[in-house]
């Protein structure tokens, strides 16, 4: 089970940063592979959090090489099990993160996350919102609602502002 974790790749909220890190604990716990856009924020955060539960962590760079990863983008490696270099930039890199994942959880976000989640609504992925965490996840419901539900997919999206509620209550949608 891969879930990705997008969100706000320049958060610093200390309140929000605990609560990413619980949740990359709690998908490490589950024994569930963490995946990221290799980003910094709240996406790091999570890997952290995974990092210290000893768990899978891949990262989806959109950096060519290693070099690129960390002068250009000036992104982290070292807690990653596995960084895969796309080459694609971002967002390029997005597509290919989303595609690979079950499922994705928000932590915040700004433009970069709402490709994100759009991606995942089009694939038809689980979809945690971590709420009260800002950007778009106070969106998500209204642009949900004005997105073609006929097929269901509004019924793959789980809200939860509590990390392990929202993690069991994804892995649940995924079982």
């Amino acid at each position: 089970m891969k879930i990705a974790v997008i969100g706000d790749g320049f958060g610093n909220s200390e309140e929000i940063i605990d609560k990413a890190k619980e949740i990359g604990r709690e998908i490490a716990r589950r024994k569930a592979i963490l995946m990221t856009g290799s980003c910094l924020g709240y996406p790091y955060a999570t890997v952290q959090g995974a990092f210290e539960e000893k768990g899978k962590i891949i990262g989806v760079s959109p950096a060519k090489n290693k070099e690129e990863h960390v002068a250009v983008y000036n992104f982290p490696f070292e807690e990653f099990s596995e960084t895969r270099y796309t080459g694609l930039g971002i967002p390029g890199r997005n597509l290919t993160l989303i595609k690979e994942a079950d499922a994705a959880i928000i932590i915040g976000g700004k433009i970069g996350s709402l490709n994100e989640f759009t991606i995942a609504y089009q694939f038809s992925k689980v979809i945690g919102v971590l709420k009260r965490t800002g950007g778009i996840t106070e969106i998500i419901e209204k642009i949900v609602n004005v997105c073609d539900k006929h097929d269901g997919r509004d019924k793959l999206l789980v809200y939860d502002k509590e990390p392990k509620k929202l993690v069991e209550k994804v892995i649940k949608k995924l079982e």
